[in-house]
């Protein structure tokens, strides 16, 4: 049985990734499932429910310095890891511009969106497989090239700079990850990437509800079937890009 580990899972797109495995290994292997699911996240949730093999790890908090540690044990459970998708994500200070910037907004951003997902990366490096899948969900809010093109505002009045500059990071973060894992002979054939998930129909698309028109125009299990497919199809040679979740390849 193969392991993925999917953080941020209580709800919207984390909820609906750990689902997708579920359903898929129901599917595809009823008698003998095909993937064990571990669902990380930080709040209580009892809105997901799984066969043999699923777990909840509720209680870690990526934006914390401990979350290594806690998450590290967890992962010693369960032999190699397969699929890490690191999710857990914070989205605030929406209205902040240059001249304008809650630095506390951008400070607790970068701990959980950046230095979250590296602690989560650290702690599953002794587990991962051989050719194990790591995810960095990002986001096309974080493509600089985007920005130069003139495609980057969400409107005249924010530039969503707080939001925009963790998902930059996380996207160097995702380089420098893979051409580190490509250098060294018993990480070679681990493959890591950005995706972007879309405009998603969920409390963060929404920005708290305060987004009505235009909605969101997608539904976040249609988000995450795609990354799933995606997951399934990538090549070695897919390793340090930034992708969407149709597969499609976005500017840096």
């Amino acid at each position: 049985m193969k392991t993925v580990v999917v953080t941020g899972a209580s709800r919207g797109l984390g909820l609906e990734l750990a689902r997708a495995y579920i359903d898929d290994r129901v599917k595809e292997e009823k008698y003998a499932p095909r993937w064990r699911v571990v669902a990380v996240h930080r709040q209580h949730t009892d809105v997901i429910d799984g066969p043999e093999g699923f777990e909840r790890t509720r209680g870690i908090d990526v934006s914390k310095a401990d979350a290594s540690d806690a998450l590290g044990i967890v992962l010693a459970k369960h032999g190699p890891v397969d699929v890490l998708i690191n999710n857990a994500a914070v989205c605030i200070g929406r209205e902040c511009a240059v001249g304008n910037v809650d630095y506390r907004a951008w400070t607790r951003s970068f701990e959980t969106n950046v230095f979250g997902a590296m602690r989560v990366l650290e702690a599953a490096l002794p587990h991962l497989a051989r050719d194990a899948v790591v995810v960095n969900v990002s986001g096309r809010m974080g493509s600089i090239g985007r920005v130069m093109a003139g495609l980057g505002a969400s409107s005249a009045t924010t530039q969503d700079v707080v939001y925009r500059t963790t998902k930059a990071a996380l996207n160097m973060m995702t380089v420098c990850a893979a051409a580190q894992f490509k250098a060294k002979d018993e990480t070679k054939d681990v493959k890591v990437v950005a995706v972007d998930p879309g405009w998603m129909n969920t409390d963060m698309g929404r920005r708290g509800g305060t987004v009505t028109t235009p909605a969101p125009p997608l539904e976040p299990e249609d988000s995450a079937a795609g990354i799933v497919a995606l997951i399934a199809g990538l090549k070695p040679e897919d390793s340090g890009k930034f992708l969407n979740w149709r597969g499609e390849e976005l500017p840096w």
